[in-house]
């Protein structure tokens, strides 16, 4: 099966996040898309505690058929580096394609992570444009990057979510502007959230 694991805080998950998990599907032609949000001890102003943002986005994919979340990551007891996360998800799906899916933000600033070189190497990456960064120019002026380019697929992501984020929301959120965040993420999780009075 071909596989795509999409990491990050999802704090919280948004219609941009779904939108991405979307178009990776149809672009990469997969089998399935996994979230996988990062643990509690990932330093990150305004971070929400893992299992309520693991509800949340079991919430966002509650109907649908190829989006799914993955707590690999979650209940550990110190920060997982990024070579540590992919190692986990390739030893339990050994026998599958695996992609990794990171907004150029994030690819941008990928050699300088930990084990960057065999972090590239090793594993298939779909790289999503935002925040008008150019990633061909990014990977020509990186050597390692440019040696292993047939790792990189890079695709587009509709214009109308390319604004979505969740610091937007947890700012709408702290301003009490709910009828705004309806733009951002669905009702079932606006509702989580005043529910649990999270950021309130």
């Amino acid at each position: 099966m071909k596989l795509g694991f999409f990491g990050g805080s999802f704090n919280p998950p948004t219609y941009a996040h779904l939108n991405i998990a979307k178009s990776v599907i149809k672009e990469m032609k997969l089998d399935k898309f996994y979230f996988v949000p990062m643990g509690n001890n990932y330093k990150k102003k305004d971070l929400i505690d893992e299992n309520s943002r693991l509800e949340m986005l079991k919430i966002i994919c509650n109907n649908e058929e190829k989006i799914d979340v993955s707590s690999i990551e979650l209940n550990k007891k110190e920060e997982i580096e990024t070579y540590q996360a992919f190692e986990m998800i390739k030893n339990r799906y050994k026998n599958d394609e695996i992609f990794f899916i990171m907004g150029a933000d994030n690819f941008e600033k990928m050699p300088s992570w930990t084990n960057s070189e065999r972090l590239m190497s090793s594993y298939k990456y779909v790289i999503i444009n935002r925040n008008n960064i150019n990633i061909e120019k990014v990977i020509k002026n990186n050597k390692i990057m440019k040696n292993n380019i047939k790792n990189f697929d890079i695709i587009d992501i509709k214009e109308e979510y390319k604004t979505i984020s969740s610091s937007k929301v947890r700012e709408l959120l702290h301003e009490k502007r709910l009828t705004s965040v309806k733009d951002y993420i669905p009702d079932e999780i606006l509702s989580y959230i005043i529910k649990n009075k999270i950021w309130s």
